[in-house]
């Protein structure tokens, strides 16, 4: 090799390890919702949030949640002790909490993650037994993930609340099964573009088949959402602008290990 070969070999690595930085740089994990064991409604733990838990949603008319000091088991996912669960009820329950950085600027695309796990007997409580989080626009309109009340009911889907434009899943809702669900939301002019991976392994990097909606404008997203009618838990909410700030995995792991908090074996 020669000497300017050389050098030239040494500034095109150097190069690429700069943007892979950069790239690194840009992303950050903007909000997170443990549950640490506390009432969720004004209860005011994680961080990236600009104010406690409070009773809402569309016609929410309680917030009958509970917490527990046991958090939901996930297959190589970091978590922290605390999960939130709510019954099968006769009315609509749901808690709403703002975000300190409110997100879906066009040209801009976030990630969201969760996991969910059905209790009781599916499909019980009112409309069909539904629960999920919701991302709440600011145009009037929110996107619902989770199970339906209507439709796929034995699928996680994507919907505009209130069962608009759904679009199914692969994965099924078992009772007693805890489930990964991603969303990244491409955000642009006019209807954005929601894509949700169920089930993905962290550490194994975004997945390249999921589910896709694309008939909703979401507009800024400033809080979210949980939302429910039937018996579930909800844990480990994450934000951010990558698929990695959502999916963290340990530091140390292999493929026997359980997550830290967990109790209980994996699906």
């Amino acid at each position: 090799m020669t000497v300017r070969s050389k050098y030239l070999s040494v500034f095109l690595r150097l190069m690429v390890a700069l943007a892979l930085l950069s790239q690194t740089a840009a992303s950050t994990q903007t909000a997170y919702e443990g549950f640490s064991p506390s009432f969720p409604t004004y209860a005011n733990g994680g961080a990236g949030f600009s104010a406690a838990w409070t009773q809402g949603g569309f016609d929410a008319f309680a917030s009958g949640y509970t917490t527990s000091h046991k958090s939901l088991c996930y297959e190589r996912l970091r978590t922290s002790d605390g999960s939130v669960s709510g019954g099968a009820f006769a009315a609509i329950n749901g808690a709403i909490r703002n975000l300190a950085q409110p997100f879906g600027a066009d040209g801009t695309t976030a990630y969201v993650s969760f996991l969910i796990q059905p209790n009781g007997t599916l499909n019980d409580g009112l409309f069909g037994g539904f629960f999920g989080l919701t991302l709440n626009g600011s145009l009037g309109n929110d996107l619902f993930i989770g199970k339906p009340g209507g439709g796929a009911l034995n699928r996680y889907v994507l919907e505009t609340r209130g069962g608009f434009g759904q679009v199914p899943s692969e994965l099924s809702t078992i009772v007693g099964r805890t489930s990964l669900l991603v969303l990244k939301a491409q955000f642009q002019p006019g209807n954005d573009q929601f894509t949700l991976y169920t089930d993905p392994l962290p550490g194994a990097g975004e997945p390249s088949g999921a589910v896709l909606k694309t008939d909703l404008d979401l507009g800024l997203v400033e809080h979210i959402g949980i939302y429910s009618t039937g018996a579930f838990t909800i844990d480990e909410i994450r934000i951010g602008t990558a698929f990695a700030d959502v999916v963290p995995t340990h530091d140390k792991f292999d493929d026997n290990e359980h997550s830290e908090g967990c109790r209980e074996d994996y699906r």
